[in-house]
């Protein structure tokens, strides 16, 4: 082969790479800020509002309902404890009530509630050698999904938790005790 020959396919070369880099690159743009740009808390409020929308969730006829809610908010790290960093809290909500129905009758309730809002289930262990519990994930559009969790607590079946939460995208807040 020529040294022109040589020298025509590299010009071609560089040609189509810079071609394909020129095309490639403003439509990967326009899809990373179509589909994937929703890294901030800028729609926290309405997340928060979905989030917290658990609380319906809890059947009709459910006595002693005690609620707690927290929204996601920026706190700074803690200067006396090693490690701490400033970051984000998440957007929580807590509910404990009763129910004498059987088991099965308040999580077909739960599950009926929360699928109509949008969660689905696929029940999970929250941690290692745990077993499986009611588990259901809402997508919130964001780079996490809001989590569901519920259980029956302490003596019996009567007496239940259900929580709902959704960590805001970038670092965990770690602020002080």
């Amino acid at each position: 082969m020529s040294d022109a020959t040589g020298q025509e396919i590299t010009k071609w070369t560089l040609r189509t790479r810079l071609l394909v880099s020129l095309i490639i690159v403003p439509v990967g743009f326009v899809l990373w800020i179509a589909f994937g740009f929703n890294h901030a808390i800028a729609n926290g409020g309405e997340i928060y509002q979905e989030v917290t929308a658990v609380r319906d969730a809890v059947p009709i006829g459910a006595t002693n309902i005690r609620v707690e809610t927290s929204s996601a908010s920026w706190i700074d790290g803690c200067s006396s404890e090693p490690g701490s960093r400033s970051g984000w809290t998440t957007d929580r909500i807590s509910i404990t009530f009763d129910d004498r129905r059987t088991r099965q009758s308040v999580l077909e309730a739960l599950a009926r509630s929360l699928h109509s809002q949008g969660w689905r289930r696929h029940d999970a262990a929250p941690g290692s050698h745990q077993g499986k519990i009611p588990h259901w994930t809402l997508n919130v559009k964001s780079v996490h999904l809001a989590q569901a969790w519920a259980f029956p607590v302490g003596p019996g079946d009567q007496h239940w938790y259900l929580s709902g939460s959704w960590r805001p995208p970038g670092p965990v807040g770690q602020g002080c005790p």
